[in-house]
């Protein structure tokens, strides 16, 4: 029945539209069906744009920084007082890491002061003299480095590297910088500074790059993922051994792969199959039900509503909707980059042969390489210890800069300042 025509007053048509919808249970399903799809929509748009894996993702303000700045004001702060130094630090003789960091002089920003800064601020004095720490200028010629000739390079680094080789290799090594190849001066750095480290006796290496900022409280939430790691290993008997453990990655790449497409497919089958025998069962113990869940409902759910809700599932981002839990994780698949590895002391005479007989890879490419060729396996820790901050590449080209800027962890930013000394996320 239409609603009566009144000369001189408006159409009621929202009430009779508001009345029917009420009336009618079928049309009342489906009108909070699409209010809460759009809710959803809405809560994703607001919640998920940080999530690179997401099709919300805003690139815009995802890749703000929020911990960052925070971390780069207390790295900052911490060079500032090294410099007032006057007595260097003493090594230990058992060091039970050693902390390499490689340095090169970039084309405009530089960002060492940041990575030293962070490494060392919020150390203990035991967990400082736990750690032997190499600063390698890797320049031919060190004075090129803006960080040459500063007060804290001669008081914070145990060891400040430069090359100390023969004038053969000295000679090789000026031709790739003057051939900007950075392929194979990149991979002789990493090698040469993975020996030096190796020579202190310690137990595990990080090698770390010269463009990242660490958490606060990096040092023992990495030694408890080598403890942690340690002793899976020493229970599992198929898989003896490990061959790092990854302290920086990106979620970019933890995305839905096309390589698990199969266990995707079947597991939105079995949601879809268990959602429509349910509402089957119900209905038929339902005589409420029965008058209103007719079969064209269940084929509307079946072809609408689910693959919509399936598919919102999906778009949403797999690190929104799977994240990894805090801890230590495999990750034998999809990690990046090379920006921090830590390695047990018996694997980096391994590392190193495969370096020096492959020239032509990336570090990152070549770690994977031999983890598949070993069977070695290959661990995370989460949230990200490391955060790259090097969105100006040390190669000096734009294609570079552009997929520097793109190597973020995003989770890094959601440290919270107060916590982060014991690994808490925000």
């Amino acid at each position: 029945m239409k609603p009566a025509i009144v000369l001189g007053r408006p159409i009621p048509y929202l009430t009779f539209a508001l009345r029917y919808v009420l009336a009618t249970p079928k049309v009342l399903a489906c009108v909070l069906f699409v209010l809460l799809y759009l809710s959803a929509i809405t809560y994703c748009r607001f919640n998920y744009y940080r999530d690179p894996t997401s099709a919300f993702f805003d690139s815009t303000s995802g890749y703000n920084k929020i911990y960052s700045l925070t971390r780069e004001k207390e790295a900052a702060s911490y060079i500032e007082d090294a410099n007032a130094l006057t007595q260097a630090h003493t090594p230990s003789a058992e060091p039970k890491l050693c902390l390499g960091v490689a340095t090169v002089s970039r084309p405009d920003k530089q960002y060492i002061w940041s990575t030293i800064g962070s490494l060392l601020d919020g150390l203990s004095v035991d967990e400082r003299r736990a750690i032997h720490f190499i600063l390698f200028i890797a320049h031919t010629d060190p004075h090129v480095h803006p960080i040459y000739g500063e007060k804290w390079i001669e008081t914070l680094p145990d060891t400040l590297l430069s090359y100390d080789v023969n004038h053969t290799e000295i000679l090789k090594i000026a031709k790739w910088e003057a051939e900007k190849d950075y392929r194979a001066k990149g991979l002789y750095d990493y090698s040469y500074l993975l020996q030096k480290c190796y020579e202190t006796g310690a137990s595990y290496v990080a090698m770390v790059e010269g463009d990242v900022l660490a958490v606060d409280g990096w040092y023992p939430r990495a030694m408890a993922a080598v403890q942690q790691v340690e002793d899976e290993d020493a229970w599992d008997t198929e898989n003896s051994s490990w061959l790092y453990i990854r302290m920086f990655y990106t979620e970019a790449y933890l995305g839905w792969n096309s390589e698990e497409w199969p266990r995707y497919l079947g597991w939105s089958v079995l949601v879809f199959l268990v959602t429509i025998v349910s509402l089957i069962g119900a209905r038929a113990c339902s005589p409420g039900l029965q008058r209103n869940l007719s079969n064209v409902s269940l084929v509307v759910i079946s072809l609408v509503c689910l693959p919509a809700c399936i598919l919102l599932y999906f778009f949403a981002g797999k690190v929104s909707m799977q994240p990894p839990s805090p801890g230590v994780h495999r990750m034998d698949n999809f990690g990046c980059c090379s920006q921090g590895f830590i390695f047990a002391r018996h694997t980096v005479p391994l590392v190193i042969n495969r370096i020096q007989h492959h020239t032509m890879d990336y570090i990152d490419m070549l770690m994977e390489a031999v983890a598949d060729g070993e069977g070695l396996a290959r661990w995370v820790v989460v949230p990200s210890l490391l955060q790259h901050i090097g969105g100006q590449s040390s190669k000096g080209d734009e294609i570079a800069d552009s997929r520097a800027k793109m190597i973020w962890n995003f989770g890094f930013e959601m440290y919270n300042a107060a916590k982060s000394k014991v690994g808490s996320p925000g």
